[in-house]
């Protein structure tokens, strides 16, 4: 690690979640100079919360890691070699469902059948085209609200229309994904890229719905465990999946580098790409920083350096419970003062997500406010931490899913 320093000192993090917390927290462990723009109320204790006003004053770090899509998407790594993450020309896999979709079919990337809809007649034969329960997908961003499974025609046609035409999600708009409904369970994949190679990290499993028993709406993550074991085969498939992925990305003339997240559903053995992000997933970071923050670092560092870097496997397992808002996602209350009963054991861990600080107190300023963290050497160790952590916040209106990493599948 001593010898990567030596490189790269200063580290810019750009986001403000709980994702953005957790690779900071990891680099800070080891010793370098962590940088948040814009950070949060938990960010400033481990790393120093700036503003910018150009992105031309990136610059002056030795790298910088974008935490949101938004970024990446915008064009902050166009032209940028201190930037790890893909162009704008790459970052269109996660900016455009479309895109996405269309990319898959040519290149031969496993992914459910599909159709494409601008406007209500296009809506209308795609969803004939399909039986119930029906997944409609904005082409946009969406924060991770832009999936909705409808159980009749005449919903699936009212939401549809609704997100042609920006009536239901802020500022979404345009054309949307009829997607075939695959009947399985998820699996979220990561793997660092440095352009021409690549290596997964952990697998982990996420939960998407706001409550217990996978009810209420979609969400962008309650919680998630890992790593996930899977079999030696299945593993093959999706280092499969990422192979072509490059391929094709690398036959399309986009050259890509930083993370690639593959949202996976394995139906009968065989995994099928729900989505691609282009960054690491929340809650899915701090999953796999709390298992092995060491080789998350050094592999980061290696792939940005172009030196060698590898698939590790973590010595242990971890959980986490994220600590919503009342009305998250659609509407969360926010302004309500938290109260933490801080330990010092060495079991307490909190990640920080949607929390400002206003007269000395901290306040809800998001959706998922906090993630509670648990390691231990087995699942129900770790499921055990996160959720004895708990115990020791308050908030008005928190709630939280008490069956994260009980089972795998839905």
């Amino acid at each position: 690690m001593e010898n990567l320093k030596e490189k790269v000192k200063r580290i810019c993090i750009l986001g403000s979640g709980g994702r953005e917390y957790a690779i900071g927290w990891a680099f800070k462990k080891f010793g370098f100079d962590v940088y948040f723009y814009p950070g949060n109320a938990g960010t400033k204790n481990i790393g120093k919360n700036i503003q910018i006003n150009n992105f031309d004053e990136l610059s002056n770090f030795d790298m910088v890691i974008p935490g949101s899509e938004e970024f990446l998407v915008k064009g902050i790594a166009d032209g940028k070699a201190n930037v790890f993450g893909p162009d704008s020309k790459g970052a269109r896999l996660e900016g455009s469902k479309c895109f996405a979709k269309t990319f898959m079919k040519k290149h031969g990337i496993l992914t459910a059948n599909f159709q494409i809809a601008t406007d209500e007649i296009s809506l209308y034969d795609a969803l004939k085209a399909f039986k119930p329960p029906y997944v409609i997908k904005a082409d946009g961003l969406a924060q991770g609200k832009g999936v909705v499974i409808c159980d009749t025609f005449d919903e699936a046609m009212d939401i549809g229309q609704k997100l042609i035409k920006g009536q239901l999600i802020p500022n979404v708009k345009g054309p949307v994904v009829v997607d075939e409904f695959l009947k399985g369970w998820e699996l979220s994949a990561i793997a660092i890229v440095n352009g021409t190679d690549f290596a997964l990290l952990p697998f982990t499993r996420d939960y998407k719905r706001a409550f217990t028993n996978n009810e209420g709406p979609n969400t962008g993550g309650m919680g998630a465990f890992g790593p996930v074991e899977i079999d030696s085969k299945l593993k093959e498939k999706i280092k499969n999946l990422f192979s072509k992925t490059l391929n094709g990305l690398k036959e399309d003339g986009i050259y890509y580098r930083g993370f690639l997240y593959i949202g996976l559903m394995i139906v009968n053995d065989e995994p099928y790409v729900l989505e691609y992000n282009v960054r690491l997933g929340d809650p899915e970071t701090e999953v796999i920083v709390a298992m092995d923050p060491g080789k998350f670092v050094e592999n980061i560092l290696k792939a940005f350096n172009n030196e060698r870097f590898e698939e590790y496997t973590p010595n242990n397992y971890s959980v986490d419970v994220v600590l919503a808002s009342q009305g998250y996602p659609e509407n969360p209350m926010k302004g309500q003062e938290i109260y933490i009963e801080h330990d010092e054991c060495e079991d307490w861990m909190i990640f920080y997500a949607g929390v400002t600080e206003k007269d000395g107190k901290l306040l809800v300023n998001g959706g998922r406010v906090l993630h509670s963290i648990g390691i231990g050497k087995t699942l129900s160790q770790a499921r055990e931490k996160a959720y004895r952590n708990i115990e020791k916040v308050k908030f008005e209106g928190m709630f939280y899913r008490n069956d994260i990493a009980l089972y795998q599948g839905e």
